[in-house]
């Protein structure tokens, strides 16, 4: 054992040396020295001199950047990688669209996420990525959209306001949505990725035991960004984050492998009869696969599957959780949004809303929409520079330079959305309103534009419109919904566990019934 931690000690101490000796940060961003953690994330928290001002990230959280009229942020951290984070809308589609193929995922984040993504969709470049993304796009059309995904979301959202009444209203207990907005999601997306009714609203243990497994996953992989030496920590099994990871994939692995094996024959071969016209994502990946005389070993599936996963349950999850939240705090929206569920339940809330129900809807798509410019659901993104280059603000990138981009901060800046950027405002999207997908970053952009969007848009809208159309929410008195954000070295932002895991404290609330009139 004391071999070992030598060993340890001089991987440390060379890795301290190269941080001390190589840190930079890109061409034209200053840099300041003030704040030097032992072994955290950055050295060089960056300046960019705007205006005839300079700001440091030790100084500064990204809200203050942004509304004094910074453009990015640089630094420079172990090996002599350095990057920035921007918020112009010009950037952001420099990145995302024009120049797109400059651009993708650095290894270091697909080697941190390889445990829980796999070589799944999120967590691929190239050849890897066009392939899933091709297949993947038959699920979310049009006619899915129509025949089958809102069907699913009419009749577990009537599932979800029987468990409220039945649960909290007149209760003497707060409500926290959080959970049940949570288990809500997991089951509409099990119905989409492999057609399986998991009920885990009613409290299906087992559900329930890989949803806690997932949610530990998801936090444990996060701190190895905090963690140069998270290797090794895996290999040796010498911390707890990394053995709390170790047991999270044992138990998410025997959950999936039921699933997946349903799909294959003893000799691991897909089944046909199981196979061919199965709607699923699974089926849809496994019929192709049949088609063109490819083989997608189990692995593949389960990393499919685990991806889908948290973009179906984890994003919109938090999107309803904060649109609940907001509308507390803004009651007329939730007048407004009974109203018009009341026109799209045509009077009667016994049946579960359909795709052509709510196409006359604006006032729901505009509450989800500007929820999501608030707080959206993956507040800031990163990719990794393949050759030299310079955004249009003039930010010039080396290749090898990572790169992010603050959705958060883009869809607050004053500049783009006015002096109530901060406020809750649906009006924004009223009126046959659109914004580019640069100046609205949320559903990302370009390529790599979300699939799911439209998807997302229809289940936050047939949600949010059979909740309102029975149930009001409002604030218990005295309790203050706390925002928990994640703050290596006072950057104060609010981060993604991955795709969506806001770190909120989620609001108390009281949940009631509301009048049909």
């Amino acid at each position: 054992m004391s071999l070992m931690y030598i060993a340890v000690g001089i991987v440390v101490l060379i890795g301290y040396l190269l941080f001390k000796l190589r840190a930079t940060s890109p061409p034209g961003i200053q840099t300041h020295s003030g704040y030097e953690p032992f072994f955290g994330v950055t050295r060089h928290e960056g300046k960019q001199v705007l205006k005839d001002k300079s700001v440091s990230v030790a100084e500064y959280n990204f809200y203050e950047m942004v509304r004094n009229g910074y453009k990015a942020y640089g630094w420079g951290h172990i090996g002599g990688r350095s990057g920035v984070v921007v918020v112009e809308p010009e950037d952001i589609k420099y990145i995302l669209r024009d120049n797109f193929g400059n651009f993708e995922k650095a290894q270091s984040l697909i080697d941190i996420f390889e445990t829980l993504l796999g070589d799944g969709i999120f967590n691929t470049n190239g050849a890897a990525w066009k392939d899933q993304r091709i297949i993947s796009a038959h699920m979310f059309n049009r006619r899915q959209l129509r025949d089958r995904m809102s069907e699913m979301f009419g009749s577990h959202a009537q599932e979800l306001v029987k468990i409220l009444i039945e649960q909290e209203v007149g209760s003497s207990e707060p409500t926290n949505m959080q959970p049940y907005f949570y288990n809500f999601t997991f089951d509409t997306i099990n119905r989409i990725a492999f057609n399986r009714e998991v009920n885990s609203l009613r409290g299906n243990m087992e559900d329930r035991a890989f949803q806690r497994a997932f949610d530990v996953l998801q936090s444990k992989v996060i701190c190895r960004f905090l963690t140069p030496w998270w290797k090794i920590n895996r290999y040796f099994q010498c911390s707890e984050d990394e053995r709390q990871i170790t047991e999270s994939i044992g138990t998410i692995d025997s959950y999936l492998a039921k699933v997946v094996n349903s799909y294959y024959d003893d000799e691991g071969s897909p089944k046909d009869d199981v196979v061919k016209g199965d709607p699923t994502i699974t089926g849809l990946f496994l019929e192709n696969a049949m088609s063109e005389g490819r083989k997608y070993d189990k692995k593949f599936i389960r990393d499919m599957i685990l991806n889908f996963a948290i973009a179906g349950r984890d994003t919109t999850g938090s999107a309803l959780t904060s649109c609940v939240e907001l509308l507390v705090e803004n009651p007329k929206w939730q007048d407004e949004l009974h109203k018009e569920a009341m026109k799209c339940f045509a009077g009667s809330v016994s049946e579960p809303l359909t795709f052509d129900d709510i196409q006359e809807a604006p006032v729901s798509k505009a509450v989800f929409l500007e929820t999501l410019r608030l707080r959206p659901s993956v507040p800031i993104n990163e990719k990794v520079t393949l050759s030299d280059t310079t955004l249009p603000s003039g930010v010039r990138l080396r290749a090898g330079d990572q790169v992010g981009w603050l959705t958060m901060g883009t869809n607050r800046n004053p500049k783009h959305w006015g002096p109530s950027a901060d406020e809750f405002d649906p009006k924004r999207w009223l009126d046959g309103k659109t914004y580019e997908d640069h100046f609205y970053p949320t559903f990302n952009a370009g390529p790599r534009l979300c699939l799911g969007r439209e998807m997302a848009i229809l289940e936050g809208q047939i949600t949010l419109l059979t909740l309102f159309s029975q149930l009001r929410f409002s604030k218990v008195d005295g309790f203050k919904p706390k925002l928990i954000t994640f703050t290596p070295h006072s950057t104060q932002v609010p981060v993604s566990a991955l795709a969506g895991r806001w770190l909120f404290l989620r609001g108390r609330l009281r949940c009631s019934r509301c009048s049909p009139s």
